[in-house]
């Protein structure tokens, strides 16, 4: 079969899953994601006094909001954070009222978390931010780096 390179418009086929970048290419890739970390960085520092929130639990919350539903162990093996860290962080939130834990059984473990509506509140300013960002930058690069992106950044976090 020919590969997806090689085809005509409007055939279909087997994607070829040769692709050959070479490392400078890939390092360019690394320093672009790294560059980018640090914009989302400094969008949640600007919105850091306007909230209150330090920068992890600013962190939690927006993973939170985008991933509703995660168990506490689902979010601590998602973030990386410890037992412990996690523990405290979730405590402070849920002393503002900004989350949701629902019951998941005897486990505590098995709570799902969300934001609450006052969480979405604080939110919404930071989230507008982050899409304002995002767009401006998707509307520079043209709209067939969209779905690319989306493509890449996918395969990378699998």
């Amino acid at each position: 079969m020919a590969s997806e390179v090689n085809q005509k418009p409007g055939e279909t086929g087997r994607v070829d899953p040769r692709l050959f970048l070479r490392e400078e290419e890939l390092d360019n890739g690394i320093a672009l994601l790294l560059a980018s970390e640090r914009a989302v960085s400094a969008a949640l520092r600007r919105n850091q006094d306007r909230t209150g929130l330090n920068m992890p639990s600013l962190r939690l919350m927006i993973t939170i909001r985008f991933q509703p539903g995660l168990t506490v162990s689902e979010l601590r093996d998602l973030t990386g954070a410890t037992t412990p860290t996690l523990a405290r962080l979730l405590g402070e939130l849920d002393k503002l009222h900004l989350i949701n834990k629902q019951p998941g059984g005897r486990d505590a473990r098995r709570r799902r978390l969300s934001l609450s509506d006052e969480g979405e509140e604080l939110l919404t300013p930071v989230i507008s931010d982050l899409r304002a960002g995002l767009r401006e930058a998707y509307r520079e690069a043209g709209a067939s780096a969209v779905a690319g992106t989306r493509s890449v950044l996918e395969a990378l976090t699998r």
